[in-house]
């Protein structure tokens, strides 16, 4: 689990481990938004709300720089609710 903390920013991925639980088995992150830890039996609200900025370098460090060669990947993935 620990290994995916080196795809945020250090300062997401500190706030990320302060509230690492055994049971973690989702982060939900959106720009401008309150982090969510979704553990197996509730979710955890995180006060901190990462910017544009943060999400994108988030986004680079997945692609390994270079969200082109993901682009389809990632249309075909993302969820319009």
């Amino acid at each position: 689990m620990l290994d995916i903390l080196n795809f945020f920013p250090n300062k997401i991925a500190d706030l990320i481990k302060q509230n690492f639980s055994d049971n973690l088995e989702e982060i939900r992150i959106r720009a401008n938004q309150p982090i969510i830890l979704k553990l197996s039996a509730r979710e955890l609200v995180l006060s901190y709300r990462p910017n544009q900025e943060e999400i994108l370098e988030i986004l680079q460090r997945l692609c390994d720089n270079s969200i082109y060669s993901y682009q389809n990947q990632i249309c075909g993935r993302i969820y319009y609710g």
